[in-house]
């Protein structure tokens, strides 16, 4: 087995889980090495990828010895009998399992108890290794693409939908791999978050920010056909992925000069997410961020923005990795700790909702010793004045 199946092995053995079955893509990616349609199966004795579609393939690029066809669950089942673990405790990912794929597994595995593995995989996961690091520093420089793109493309008469359209074409160009995996089934990605003027307070319902008002009902957030005016503030919120990993940016724009109230807003959002590093170390807990983050917002911008006039959307960021939505969440919730290795997005969002306006500013950060190293590098972390 590789490192990361024996870490697995061993944390599920202290959790007292007998055997594991991952089903998720993204789990048996960084487990197998794959994302063909397939389940692992993961025993004492072993590991066994089994493959649904796409097995000479799968074969190819599994990071596990032994690769076999699957036509049903029974063949796992079956496995585990012929292995010597006719029942005990089997670990999935229920966070994720549909009502009628967990019936039958409770009809494949009767004499077994399914609890839930998410919470050890989740948290393997959150430490990134060296080459892990790497792959979201290339997806990095992809998100830079497309932000340089949108500086280049925003002005007066532009529509959102043809600014989005030049930053997805910077970030293909760039080698994005074109997917924004998200783990949680009722989460969306539009690939490119953008939205300007009136859009700017337009939260679509899938997440805690602002998400823009998208195309149609069916497409409710990500840009619009709304066309650019001078004055407006624009924000872009790109999530780029290359082999797999995530980076997720966000940069605000103006058409034109800045305002002194649009100037004086960024600079709240700036201090907060300068204040979030400075406090990012090993050790701290999750929750503690927020917090200070809410006490800079509190004092809001005067004579623009009076105090208690700002809010932030109930966090300040999130972690990253082969999904845009992993744990930890910088929110008042989170029981967890920062962990050294940790690949999160610093997320500003300040909305000053009397007058109608916001701006964002976020950054893909790896938690270091010392602090934490910001890979996003798109300049600057300043109001882009635009056309």
């Amino acid at each position: 087995m590789n490192d990361r199946l024996t870490e697995l092995q061993s944390r599920a053995a202290a959790a007292g889980i007998d055997a594991v079955l991952l089903l998720h893509h993204r789990d048996v990616l960084y487990y197998a090495n794959t994302v063909r349609p397939a389940a692992l199966l993961l025993t004492p004795t072993g590991a066994t990828l089994f493959v649904r579609r796409g097995l000479e393939p799968a074969r190819a690029e599994a990071t596990v010895a032994r690769v076999v066809p699957m036509r049903s669950l029974r063949e796992i089942g079956a496995a585990l009998t012929e292995a010597g673990y006719a029942a005990g405790t089997l670990g999935t990912e229920l966070d994720l399992v549909a009502a009628r794929l967990y019936r039958r597994l409770q009809e494949t595995f009767p004499d077994w108890a399914l609890v839930d593995i998410s919470p050890l995989v989740l948290a393997q996961r959150a430490v990134k290794e060296a080459e892990e690091v790497e792959a979201v520093r290339q997806a990095a420089v992809i998100a830079d693409a497309g932000h340089q793109a949108a500086g280049r493309t925003i002005a007066p008469g532009v529509s959102e939908l043809a600014v989005a359209a030049e930053v997805e074409c910077a970030m293909r160009h760039a080698g994005h791999e074109g997917f924004q995996p998200l783990r949680y089934p009722e989460a969306r990605g539009a690939g490119v978050l953008l939205m300007s003027g009136e859009h700017l307070t337009v939260r679509g319902g899938h997440g805690l920010v602002v998400t823009g008002a998208g195309l149609s009902p069916a497409m409710p957030y990500g840009p619009s056909r709304r066309r650019l005016r001078p004055g407006d503030a624009v924000v872009v919120d790109i999530g780029a992925t290359w082999q797999g990993y995530t980076a997720d940016e966000s940069r605000t724009f103006t058409v034109g000069p800045a305002s002194a109230a649009q100037k004086a807003l960024f600079a709240v959002a700036l201090a907060v997410e300068e204040t979030v590093l400075a406090a990012l170390r090993p050790g701290v807990k999750a929750a503690a961020l927020y917090p200070i983050a809410e006490e800079i917002v509190a004092r809001g911008a005067p004579p623009h923005f009076p105090p208690g006039s700002l809010t932030l959307p109930g966090f300040v960021g999130h972690g990253l990795g082969l999904e845009i939505d992993e744990p930890p969440v910088l929110w008042p919730r989170d029981k967890g700790v920062i962990r050294e290795g940790m690949v999160l997005a610093v997320e500003v969002e300040v909305s000053a909702p009397a007058q109608g306006t916001m701006v964002k500013l976020e950054d893909t950060v790896v938690v270091r010793g010392d602090g934490g190293e910001v890979l996003t590098t798109a300049p600057p972390r300043e109001l882009w004045e635009c056309g």
